[in-house]
């Protein structure tokens, strides 16, 4: 069975529906909020537009972008407030024109040429400091701007004549480019982002009871939920029956629209829905179908339909899917699948945010890993400093020879031959037996002999700690005859490397 509208139903003028939606503005509304025009729309659109303003700039500060809008709302206020100075401005040189000429003595007795110059300079700081801040070469971050445009710019403040001020529209030309930017590709974007389903989900969430139609009409992300719920409800037709209305409306007010087209589209539109023979009819009763011809037949000779031909036909749909359909659905799965699928999309997004700034966060404290590790390698290398390890002395001339090993060496070594006093002489810590004292011939040799028997009876007494320790941990595993033969072993193999020292 197809849905029409029953009889009994009739437009309550009182309780109209706005066209727009609270979880979804389009950019001018937005834009204007935040450039004191307000939001407009009515019922709330204002404390709306605000909203969506701030989850914009969120979009715009996560991918570091916010100056764009920040610059196209300072360009709109000098724009503002450049043109009622100029209007004081000009005041006060016409006054200075009927004053006998622009000289010194007419300037300093004239204060409504004082006040002209003090605007004028007002006027060229407020300008240099929106150059320097958005458009000089040392800006930071830059506008994505032609280099043409800025040379324009440039030329529009710079002038030989002392008494030039500058024009409110100096900067519309970048503002338009930014703002076109703006309106056409990042609220795009921002319209799918997961900032905007944040937004929506907490709606959706804490605030289902306010739902309205409209909410739901002009949303885009879900008017096609919706959409799919009626269209399973068979209908259907009463949302396209809106949204060929909402084209036609659109393609009618553009300046480039022809009378003809729009006179053929709107007959199209009562062909399809109003007429006898409509293809898809929505159960429109006699009167209201004669009121829609009526709303078709053009007021003048050639002026074609009105816009708002359609207005109260448009308004009597809403009110039945506001009465009959929004309460059903609002309880219904469809909408709990949107929700579900705004929460996971939300969910995503964060898990890749905070797995983003986790591998920035990895990034930075390698970075720091990486700088204290070469700063302390540098530290290091510069407080080593040469040791003298004091060799054997020749057995020609008794010279005493060194070489230069870093003080993390000279600390680990167990074995000391001697040391050096503060004028360079060497006393030896290995004193010859029987009181035979270096003589100068064959006391190198005898020297070079107790060296190597003071360097094997250090190395001997490490293994031999190291071994004492190996048998210590066995004795608590093997059994003691084992243990007594390991230990027999091993004094035989020391007392024969004694033997051979």
């Amino acid at each position: 069975s197809v849905a029409r509208l029953p009889q009994s139903f009739s437009l309550d003028a009182r309780n109209l529906c706005r066209g727009t939606s609270r979880l979804e503005r389009g950019f001018a509304d937005v834009y204007a909020e935040g450039s004191g025009g307000g939001g407009g729309g009515g019922g709330g659109g204002g404390g709306t537009c605000r909203e969506l303003l701030f989850q914009f700039q969120r979009f715009l500060q996560r991918r570091g972008q916010r100056h764009l809008l920040q610059f196209c709302f300072d360009a709109d206020s000098f724009k503002a407030a450049c043109g009622s100075r100029c209007s004081a401005a000009n005041t006060g040189l016409t006054a200075l024109a009927e004053s006998g000429g622009p000289s010194d003595t007419s300037v300093a007795d004239n204060p409504s040429c004082r006040v002209a110059e003090r605007l004028r300079k007002l006027i060229e700081s407020d300008a240099v400091s929106l150059y320097k801040a958005y458009l000089a070469p040392e800006a930071n971050p830059k506008l994505p701007i032609d280099d043409a445009i800025k040379v324009q710019i440039v030329e529009a403040m710079c002038s030989d004549n002392e008494s030039h001020c500058i024009q409110p529209n100096t900067f519309d030309a970048a503002r338009q480019a930014v703002y076109s930017l703006l309106a056409d590709q990042l609220y795009n974007e921002f319209l799918s982002s997961p900032i905007l389903a944040e937004y929506q989900l907490d709606f959706l969430s804490n605030r289902l009871g306010e739902l309205n139609i409209s909410d739901i009409v002009y949303c885009s992300s879900l008017v096609f939920n919706f959409m799919e719920y009626m269209d399973s409800l068979g209908a259907s037709r009463f949302l396209q029956f809106l949204f060929d209305v909402r084209n036609f409306e659109s393609n009618s007010a553009s300046p480039d629209a022809a009378t003809a087209a729009s006179d053929e589209d709107a007959l199209c539109l009562y062909d399809r829905y109003f007429s006898l023979q409509a293809t898809y009819p929505l159960g429109f009763d006699d009167q209201f179908r004669v009121e829609v011809e009526i709303a078709l037949c053009p007021s003048e000779p050639g002026a074609g339909v009105r816009l708002d031909c359609f207005e109260r036909a448009k308004q009597l749909v809403l009110q039945y899917l506001q009465a009959a359909y929004l309460p059903s659905y609002l309880s219904s799965n469809m909408l709990s699948n949107h929700v579900a699928s705004l929460t996971y999309l939300v969910d995503t997004a964060y898990l890749r945010l905070a797995k983003e700034q986790q591998q920035q966060q990895q990034k930075v404290q390698s970075n720091n890993y990486q700088q204290q590790f070469h700063r302390h390698s540098s530290t290091s290398t510069a407080a080593t400093t040469s040791s003298t390890v004091v060799g054997a002395a020749t057995a020609n001339n008794g010279s005493v020879h060194s070489e230069p090993v870093t003080n993390a060496d000279y600390q680990r070594s167990i074995v000391n031959f001697g040391r050096v006093d503060h004028l360079g002489r060497f006393h030896s810590d290995l004193h010859p037996i029987d009181g035979r004292k270096y003589d100068g011939g064959g006391g190198g040799a005898f020297f070079a002999g107790r060296i190597l028997k003071r360097i094997a009876q250090s190395v001997d007494q490490t293994e031999s700690q190291q071994q004492q320790q190996q048998l210590q941990k066995q004795q608590q595993k093997q059994d003691p005859s084992v243990v007594a033969e390991s230990i027999v072993n091993e004094v035989r193999a020391l007392s024969r490397r004694a033997g051979k020292h």
